[in-house]
């Protein structure tokens, strides 16, 4: 078995070995900023296809207001492994319950304590997965962020539905990516996508579909990104959302009113299920609040968290 320990991997980012794939290391990539002895330290966690510089125009606003904040890739994305996992059955292979596996790890290893968890989308429902099974050494959680969160069974959006199916497997073979990266197929796709997120469009930069695309063609991408889709629904979620009544945290729901790929009608099912709960939702705010309206958000989480949480 690996080393287990930190490797700093840049002036900004450094990583941990969260297991290992048929002895090859598996890692998470992560950021870390503001000063570590903060009172409070805030774990965010990106959605599906994300990676942790999704939080890059948050980030410095929790800092200014005293928070430690730290932001991993999850494994698959970003800049952290993406393994075959040939050695796992197929329906296991990056499934929530896998993601909530390594993240356990992740944060045994770096040794976090008094944690706000922050998660957006697929990062919403790893955190309540997280936080609704057991975890014998779990640390002191004081307070959940659900962010337009995937906690309720749906029907998968269009474009998932495409990468689960028989266009991702195709996709997968390498002269095929050339060609859809060489025709703009990819670029164009991947434009649709944060078209449908965003409500207001010309807040999409180029910049944030030029990232996206890049990401495309490191190595096992699309495998990863195609066994998430597939895996994406954990076959228990009709019956395990009945747990969120159980969560015994302050709570902040936010949601984007104009949110097309989960529906806000989930952040009522949320606020209903979890009692200590408090609902903000965005006007003109589409899938990622952390993105269109990123001052506002964080003067609402700021403001929360000084309410209910810090003494």
């Amino acid at each position: 078995m690996p080393c287990l320990g930190t490797i700093q991997v840049s002036d900004s980012a450094a990583c941990v070995v969260v297991g290992d794939d048929g002895g090859t290391p598996i890692y998470m990539t992560y950021t870390d900023s503001g000063e570590p002895t903060s009172d409070l330290h805030i774990l965010l966690l990106h959605g599906l296809f994300d990676q942790r510089n999704t939080w890059s125009a948050l980030t410095p606003y929790l800092v200014a207001a005293g928070f430690h904040v730290i932001a991993p890739d999850f494994v698959g994305f970003g800049a952290s492994s993406r393994p075959l996992l040939l050695d796992r059955p197929a329906d296991e292979r990056y499934s929530m319950d896998m993601q909530v596996e390594f993240l356990r790890t992740f944060i045994q290893k770096l040794e976090l304590d008094n944690l706000v968890v922050i998660g957006s989308s697929l990062g919403g429902g790893a955190a309540l997965r997280m936080l609704c099974t057991p975890w014998p050494l779990a640390p002191c959680v004081r307070a959940l962020i659900l962010e337009d969160a995937a906690g309720y069974p749906q029907a998968l959006p269009a474009h998932l539905q495409l990468i689960a199916g028989w266009p991702g497997r195709l996709l997968l073979l390498p002269w095929m990516q050339s060609l859809s990266l060489a025709m703009g197929v990819a670029r164009r796709l991947t434009g649709r996508t944060f078209r449908q997120a965003f409500y207001d469009a010309q807040k999409i930069s180029p910049a944030l579909i030029d990232d996206a695309v890049s990401m495309l063609q490191t190595p096992n991408t699309l495998y990863a990104y195609r066994e998430s889709a597939r895996n994406l629904i954990p076959q228990d979620l009709d019956t395990f959302v009945e747990r969120y009544c159980e969560l015994d945290l302050p709570t902040l729901i936010l949601w984007g009113r104009d949110d097309r790929i989960v529906a806000p009608l989930f952040a009522l099912l949320f606020q209903e299920q979890i009692t200590d709960s408090t609902l903000h939702v965005f006007d003109e705010c589409g899938h990622a609040p952390h993105l269109e309206l990123p001052v506002e958000t964080a003067v609402v989480i700021r403001d929360w968290l000084r309410r209910h949480v810090v003494c």
